[in-house]
């Protein structure tokens, strides 16, 4: 049922955004506390503040926001998620709710240092900062083992990794690449790059290594390996400064801040923006088949 409300769902959403030029999100990235476990090196300085653990009454309020806007996905964000607690509440309440109220999944994003064998989220991104001693220079010595053992112990049947290319990592992407092919607990890789935030420019790729990177993935997805990003949408990220369509997208902030789009427009970085899914975004309201058909094997 959940598929066929989805394939009736998306066309006209796609109609009343390209054609009518309404801006409705279809996903909802929703932050629900900034505590975590880690302090990763790419991290801002407000990312280690430890300040709110979103109450679930304040949750339920935004999931209800969020879908009467038009969003039909969420994804739950930290900080670390799987910190979050409200009471007798867990996380696995929060995907209860969200189906409850509609929302055709819900997903998790997380570092991977805690269990999560039992979730209810449709789906699970485990951020990854390259393969071994490249992550673990990232996010701290035994974080890579750490994450392995709960990928390994979590029975999640879609599960993928993200990893988000720097300076001190991206000598490792094509090692990190084949671990997943051979890893049966993995589904796929995704791949951004480091955006600019405040303090952690100096991690940033050149234009011209962002460029061999991106061939080298695509090169990788060509020969058959599990990639989730499209063709059409890691050519997109070659080019700085092409028309975003981040609306797609609202972003709830663990302070109960409301943004139309990713917060990167905040601090003005969205000409050297790294984050994959605007090319994604792009490639879908230019309807790149590969790109559409990458997104039918995400979301179905």
């Amino acid at each position: 049922m959940t598929a066929f409300k989805q394939m009736m769902y998306l066309p006209r959403w796609y109609f009343r955004s390209r054609i009518l030029g309404e801006k409705r999100p279809l996903q909802t990235v929703l932050m629900i506390t900034d505590y975590c476990n880690l302090s990763c090196r790419h991290c801002t300085p407000e990312g280690h503040q430890c300040r709110f653990m979103k109450p679930y009454d304040q949750i339920r309020r935004e999931l209800l926001d969020a879908y009467a806007m038009g969003s039909r996905f969420v994804d739950f964000e930290g900080g670390e998620p799987t910190l979050w607690r409200d009471g007798a509440y867990r996380l696995n309440d929060l995907y209860d709710l969200a189906k409850k109220i509609g929302f055709f999944s819900g997903t998790l994003t997380t570092n991977g240092q805690l269990p999560f064998r039992g979730t209810r989220a449709d789906a699970v991104w485990v951020s990854t900062d390259g393969y071994g001693a490249s992550h673990d220079a990232v996010r701290g010595k035994g974080t890579f083992a750490r994450l392995e053992k709960n990928i390994r112990e979590s029975g999640v049947r879609h599960l993928s990794i993200a990893m988000s290319v720097n300076q001190l990592n991206r000598s490792s992407v094509g090692k990190l690449i084949r671990y997943v092919r051979k890893n049966p607990r993995i589904e796929s890789a995704a791949f951004n790059f480091h955006t600019p935030f405040p303090e952690t420019e100096e991690l940033m790729l050149s234009p011209e290594e962002k460029r061999e990177v991106i061939d080298e993935i695509i090169a990788y997805k060509k020969k058959g390996y599990p990639i989730m990003n499209s063709v059409s949408g890691l050519k997109i990220m070659k080019k700085r400064g092409f028309p975003k369509y981040c609306w797609m997208a609202n972003y709830i902030l663990v302070d109960g801040t409301r943004l139309p789009q990713c917060p990167g427009s905040i601090w003005k970085v969205c000409d050297d923006c790294g984050f994959c899914m605007a090319g994604e975004m792009y490639a879908v309201m230019h309807l790149k088949p590969d790109t559409l058909l990458a997104g039918i094997r995400l979301r179905m």
